[in-house]
């Protein structure tokens, strides 16, 4: 029995100091084209997050503008390509470290005939040049905005390439959010000329990147995905939960009642840290071998780094006395936990019979990279671990194949009889570096 808990919000109630933010890239950053304050969006920006609450601090080597009413600085330079903004980025970090970095580069790549492929490889190692100082250091990067001339289907192409670089460096535990600038402006309308905007088009840019600055130092509460019971090995639950954002986690307790509203203890050794503060999703697992039978509620009780606690919505189980003592009542092959998994997992799968059992382990084109089972298994409730060590991060897939002990050369299929005691089922699995 499985029950599955939807989107939970564990409120909380913090505080970021101030933050230091680095806008970096060419002359659409500085704002000295197009910008009739010669501040392009950056004092937009900046006066959009202070009155928001947010305490920041622009910074770079560079400073201009007209007005005085906002902080001037940043690392926006005329003329600029890729490879020179590579070439500085990390001795302007050293100089002012940064705690967000917000990227617009590739235009001037793109006006002096640059690759689209060689521009976003150079956008790619001025990340690792961003890492290699700070992996704390978050970076907002930009789909930069088109233009009006012969370039701009260049420049949609050019933006999917950073989005896919994006997608690759933050499936491999980078923190990368793309921002669409292209879609925030009309075109031509929001230009000055063929590649700045305008006063109207800087305004756009500045709320593009307002509402997902602001929203990332905005505290969010701790978001549950997914909460999950399940019964397994003779009765024991197993507790499984997936947070999409935590903000100050200390941790969590897990908690047990018999009736569902009083009565909730936590259980032994029922403490479960938690990841601080996390814009990624996290997963986590807990074994409760003392739940008896009968119906059993459990919930979450989140706790801040300030003691502050939180509850989850309650889930419940019915545990039957007999399960105890006797084999599942049909096959099945539960998710893998923890999932995503860095780089252990456990498999369990569970036989009404005995059967002959193979679970297997594919690559996303179906070539097979472990065979975890292969034997005779008699009936009740099994685990496998599974070593992803070896392996890239990705999605990858298991499967489980239960065949008659007679019939240990049949391949089944999923369209064969399960009550013949042939079954078949695969599941993905996730690993992340």
């Amino acid at each position: 029995m499985t029950i599955v808990l939807g989107l939970l919000l564990f409120c909380a109630h913090n505080a970021y100091s101030q933050v230091r933010i680095m806008p970096l890239g060419d002359s659409i950053t500085e704002g000295v084209l197009g910008s009739s304050d010669d501040t392009g969006y950056r004092r937009a920006l900046y006066l959009s997050l202070t009155a928001a609450g947010h305490s920041v601090n622009f910074v770079g080597s560079l400073a201009n503008g007209t007005p005085t009413d906002f902080d001037r600085d940043h690392e926006g330079h005329s003329g600029w390509r890729a490879d020179q903004i590579r070439d500085n980025i990390s001795s302007w970090l050293t100089t002012d470290s940064a705690d967000i970095i917000l990227l617009h580069i590739g235009t001037n790549d793109i006006s002096q005939s640059q690759t689209i492929s060689s521009t976003a490889a150079e956008v790619g190692q001025i990340l690792d040049s961003i890492d290699a100082k700070s992996t704390a250091t978050v970076v907002f990067l930009a789909r930069i905005i088109n233009r009006n001339d012969s370039r701009s289907t260049l420049t949609t192409q050019y933006n999917g390439l950073l989005q896919s670089l994006a997608d690759s460096r933050n499936a491999n535990g980078d923190l990368i959010f793309v921002i669409d600038q292209e879609a925030a402006l009309n075109y031509p309308a929001d230009l000055a000329d063929a590649v700045h905007p305008n006063d109207f088009g800087y305004g756009k840019m500045a709320q593009c990147w307002f509402t997902p600055v602001s929203s990332y130092l905005t505290p969010v509460p701790v978001q549950l995905s997914s909460f999950t019971g399940t019964i397994v090995n003779r009765g024991e639950v197993r507790l499984e939960w997936t947070t999409l954002t935590e903000t100050n986690n200390y941790g969590f307790e897990v908690q047990r009642s018999a009736d569902g509203s009083v009565g909730y203890l936590t259980l032994p050794n029922g403490f479960v840290p938690g990841r601080g503060t996390s814009l990624v999703p996290h997963s986590y697992s807990y074994s409760d071998a003392t739940a008896g039978s009968g119906a059993r509620y459990y919930r979450l009780k989140q706790i801040d780094l300030d003691g502050t606690a939180h509850y989850s919505d309650r889930i419940r189980l019915d545990i039957v006395a007999s399960v105890i003592e006797l084999a599942p009542l049909e096959f099945a092959l539960l998710q893998n936990y923890p999932n995503p998994f860095n780089p252990f997992t456990t498999i369990n799968y569970q036989l009404p019979i005995s059967n002959f059992v193979t679970v297997k382990v594919y690559d996303p084109l179906g070539r097979e990279i472990a065979v975890l089972v292969n034997e005779q298994k008699d009936a009740g409730y099994h685990s496998v671990q599974f070593d992803g060590s070896h392996l890239s991060s990705g999605v990858y897939f298991y499967r489980l194949s239960v065949v008659p002990l007679a019939r240990r050369d049949l391949v089944p299929t999923d369209s064969q009889d399960r009550q013949a005691g042939t079954f078949v089922e695969t599941k993905t699995l996730l690993l992340l570096r």
